[in-house]
């Protein structure tokens, strides 16, 4: 195993490397990434302070997931047709306008229908990202290229989440007397107009149609076995999304019930276990190394069961915010991993159509738990909502395991040399 200083001037190297192109899509990805985090933050606080409660909240919320969900494969056809630079700028500019409409409207079907479109001008950004990555990257660069997308999005949730909870303050004491509503207001409208800027690079982003035309293999016709895979990568991610769904679109509205916490202090709370979470996901390669990618997916879904259940039962803020960060960092750290797995697994024909019914089978169960899991706040509280999780997590895990674990011995070293492909859909 390579000394860290080692490693980290090879990787460093690599990264000077990249293409222009990759770099000007890197800033975007950072700028979008950024502005989605303090959005995170304050947006749940935002719908609270204007009144609703959480079974509104839920349902908003859930319009993302759904949309996504419903336009994955429309969206993965509009950009082929369009080509990834343009749908690219239109997702990112649609999207952008749209959290300026949540931000300046309270009206119940203005929020619905706002956040449900703005789920698919993410999903359009979203699904061209890594296709484009495969066209502008080397294949010896390529695997860097995506941990590194991955890496940027990290950090960038890292100082949002930071920024998220601080501004509300600092608008605060530039204008004094404005109630919570106006401050929670003014930090969305700023999330908004950065995302708008990710808009310029990816502007300045020089794409040839020929050539991508040119990479495009003759699909073939699929057959059963084909299509029994993809079912066994969609049904581990729809227990994942269900479960994801109950519990992370609500941390925020969790801390302030359960213990009081401010926007500031969520706000480091969620950028610490970014931070967390980027450790994570560097020490994940040199443990799917010694004990391959699927163990390697499955031990981290299993390692935060105990944090999930202690979230739902603790009431100590400093064990519930050390849970947090544990649950997030465990559950991420794979995801690299997993993601790497599934387009190994695939026919390299299938990686399209793999990437797209993965998304739809998580967002789908994500967003009808997400729109259940308000409701179910109300009447029950946040702790049976944390019990679920942890079931739906744990089915995840053992039919990963049973599904995949022969095939990555039969895949041997195959499988285990591309340790890097974080641009995948098993979040929670």
């Amino acid at each position: 195993m390579k000394r860290p200083g080692a490693f980290l001037a090879a990787y460093v190297g690599v990264v000077r490397g990249f293409s222009p192109n990759a770099k000007r899509y890197l800033l975007a990805n950072f700028l979008l990434s950024a502005s989605a985090s303090v959005a995170g933050v304050i947006f749940n606080l935002y719908l609270s302070a204007a009144g609703f409660q959480e079974g509104f909240i839920g349902s908003t919320l859930s319009m993302g997931g759904l949309a996504l969900g419903l336009f994955a494969l429309p969206a993965g056809m509009i950009s082929d047709r369009w080509g990834r630079k343009p749908a690219m700028i239109a997702g990112a500019a649609a999207a952008s306008a749209l959290m300026l409409v949540r931000a300046l409207t309270v009206g119940r079907a203005a929020l619905v229908a706002a956040s449900f479109a703005g789920g698919i001008a993410s999903t359009v950004y979203g699904l061209s990202t890594a296709p484009f990555m495969m066209e502008h990257s080397a294949p010896g660069e390529r695997t860097h290229l995506f941990s590194m997308s991955f890496a940027v999005m990290l950090a960038a949730g890292v100082l949002g989440s930071l920024a998220g909870g601080a501004l509300p303050g600092l608008f605060g004491l530039l204008a004094r007397g404005a109630d919570r509503f106006t401050l929670y207001r003014l930090t969305l409208v700023c999330a908004g107009l950065l995302s708008f800027t990710a808009v310029l690079p990816l502007v300045a982003i020089t794409e040839s149609r020929g050539r991508r035309q040119e990479r495009r293999p003759a699909e073939p016709s699929r057959g059963r076995g084909d299509w029994a895979l993809l079912a066994k990568f969609a049904w581990c991610n729809l227990w994942i999304g269900l479960g994801a769904g109950l519990v992370i679109p609500f941390f925020n509205l969790y801390f302030v019930t359960r213990f009081g916490a401010s926007s500031a202090q969520i706000g480091v709370y969620f950028s610490v276990s970014q931070v967390a979470t980027f450790a994570a996901v560097l020490a994940a390669p040199a443990i799917a190394r010694r004990i391959g990618k699927v163990r390697t997916v499955v031990l981290g879904e299993l390692l935060s069961l105990p944090f999930l259940v202690s979230l739902g039962a603790e009431n100590t803020l400093p064990v519930a915010v050390v849970s947090f960060w544990a649950r997030a960092s465990l559950m991420q750290m794979s995801s690299p991993i997993g993601s790497a797995f599934t387009m190994e697994a695939v026919p390299q024909r299938l990686r399209a159509t793999a990437n797209s019914v993965t998304s739809m089978s998580w967002n789908l169960t994500w967003a009808a738990s997400t729109a259940a899991a308000g409701f179910m706040v109300q009447r029950y509280g946040y702790a049976v909502p944390y019990y679920l999780t942890a079931g739906c997590y744990a089915i995840s895990a053992v039919s990963y395991y049973l599904f995949f674990r022969r095939m990555e011995r039969q895949s041997g070293p195959a499988v285990e040399s591309d340790l890097y492909h974080p641009e995948g859909v098993r979040h929670g």
